[in-house]
């Protein structure tokens, strides 16, 4: 069960990567990044990713770049945080430089970066 749920978030977000850089390889920049970001929280209001948080609310479908900024950028990777207007919570996104998103919560805390 764990395992096909762990297939089907890579398969989402392997398609979302997809259609948001068009498939080229190498880094993104800051801005493909957070375009990236914006539609893998807006892909959790439509489906649980298994990730402990269960599916967003409706609210975060309003999320736009306007509301994301550079949480962190590290060796490799950033963590983006992006602002629900409506319940003024933050959601953090993982991803390589690459743009493939490691990972996602509501608290932006992911043991093991440096």
């Amino acid at each position: 069960m764990l395992k096909n749920i762990l297939f089907a978030i890579s398969l989402l977000f392997v398609t979302q990567l997809a259609q948001a850089h068009g498939g080229g390889h190498g880094p993104v920049d800051e801005t493909q990044a957070m375009t990236i970001a914006v539609k893998i929280v807006r892909q959790f209001v439509e489906h649980d990713p298994g990730l402990g948080f269960g599916k967003l609310d409706a609210s975060w479908n309003q999320v736009t770049a306007s509301n994301a900024r550079l949480h962190k950028k590290g060796d490799g990777y950033y963590i983006f945080a992006l602002t629900n207007d409506t319940d003024k919570k933050s959601f953090f996104v993982l991803m390589s430089i690459e743009g493939e998103v490691y990972d996602a919560n509501l608290t932006g805390n992911f043991p093991g970066l440096k």
